[in-house]
């Protein structure tokens, strides 16, 4: 079976972080001997490659120096910007739109699998139209809220666009309520997991309250941190907060500014050796995400997944998909978006209560086991690359 991958961005060369989880996924599924090509837009005037004996077919959008649209951060906060990325934006869909032509009309692919369906729908139908090609979508979430809040216009026609793909799936059962008014169809939900799921073993406890993730609007560290300042006077604990972006100098601001005795520290980006080290000696994992101006939040929450393969109970906001993860009182704690003073209770609650954090963290990693184990994931994908191919 030979699909072809569609994606804003994929990894540039062998140590690149970006989307890790989809990286897996692809490299799992050619293991079981699903024959895929990345196809995806070029950064910085990069070319196609093949890594990890993965062909990922880039295009080319722009003048090198200004293809810078993707992986640096989404599209979307590009876009926010002004007129120039979507003009930017428009020469994406363009130049992606006639690499697809002549792509399909060279190689023959069984399937298309979509990534992001707003606008990628378009490639879609490229490719049904060229290639003869069967089209699998996948939404994360983002691109239904964007087109909802900024695109209202284009919600019939990408409507008509999407429901002539032949599978529509999405990562998370909120994700597929909110495609409720695009589409009637049946929509399968396919997770992600994380790219190394931990072995049980040995874990400790150093005092540790953990985060990680980018540093942006939608992971609502900064209700994190107002939250840690209400009870840093009554547990022992320290804050440790992993990840890089644009929101990192706000909260290192506020962080000092509620506690100058650097018992939050903000990290920025570190190896995976260090990560793991972390995940293994940590307390337990916050997730306190909330919706940004964009009305994106969490789609699933991979970092969530990793902490909770280590056997270590999360606290995170009752949005997007993390309810997905997450059964308040059984593997962590469920606390309302944006509410500080429910998150600073819950915080106290599991710092200090060894024998809950145990509990609650032995279960999170049997959720783990049970619902994001890779060969789950990849068995449904193969059983539904299987349907879509068989569809008419």
């Amino acid at each position: 079976m030979k699909v072809l991958f569609v994606t804003t961005a994929y990894k540039r060369h062998a140590q690149d972080v970006i989307t890790p989880w989809m990286v897996e996924l692809i490299q799992r599924l050619r293991a079981r001997g699903v024959d895929i090509t990345v196809f995806t837009s070029s950064y910085k005037g990069l070319k196609n490659q093949v890594l990890d004996g993965v062909p990922i077919i880039r295009f080319r959008y722009f003048f090198k120096r200004f293809e810078r649209l993707t992986h640096e951060e989404n599209a979307v906060d590009r876009l926010s910007r002004g007129p120039w990325y979507l003009m930017l934006s428009c020469m994406y869909l363009l130049c992606g739109s006639i690499a697809l032509v002549r792509l399909t009309r060279a190689q023959r692919y069984d399937i298309v699998h979509i990534n992001w369906p707003f606008p990628h729908i378009i490639f879609g139908i490229i490719a049904r139209c060229f290639g003869r090609a069967r089209i699998f979508v996948t939404f994360y979430g983002l691109e239904i809220r964007w087109l909802k809040k900024k695109f209202r216009s284009l919600i019939r026609v990408f409507s008509v666009l999407v429901n002539r793909a032949n599978m529509i799936s999405a990562i998370s059962n909120h994700t597929a309520r909110e495609l409720s008014d695009i589409t009637d169809k049946p929509i399968p939900i396919v997770p992600f997991s994380t790219p190394i799921q931990e072995k049980p073993g040995m874990v400790s406890d150093n005092k540790i309250i953990l985060f990680v993730g980018r540093s942006v609007e939608r992971k609502g560290v900064d209700n994190l941190i107002r939250a840690y300042g209400q009870i840093k006077d009554k547990i022992s604990h320290c804050l440790v907060i992993v990840g890089d972006g644009p929101e990192r100098k706000k909260w290192q601001e506020l962080a000092h500014a509620i506690d100058t005795t650097n018992r939050i520290e903000l990290t920025g980006w570190i190896t995976n050796q260090e990560l793991s080290a972390l995940y293994r000696t940590c307390s337990f994992f916050v997730l306190p995400a909330v919706y940004d101006k964009h009305g994106d939040t969490e789609g699933l929450g991979v970092v969530m997944i990793e902490a909770m393969s280590y056997c270590k109970p999360v606290i995170a906001s009752n949005v997007g998909g993390i309810t997905d993860v997450v059964d308040d009182g059984h593997n962590g704690i469920l606390v309302p978006a944006g509410d500080i003073p429910a998150l600073a209770e819950a915080l106290m609650k599991l710092a200090t209560n060894d024998a809950l954090r145990r509990e609650m963290g032995k279960r999170a990693k049997q959720t783990v086991d049970e619902k994001f184990n890779w060969d789950t994931i990849v068995n449904h994908v193969i059983r539904l690359y299987k349907q879509t191919r068989g569809s008419i």
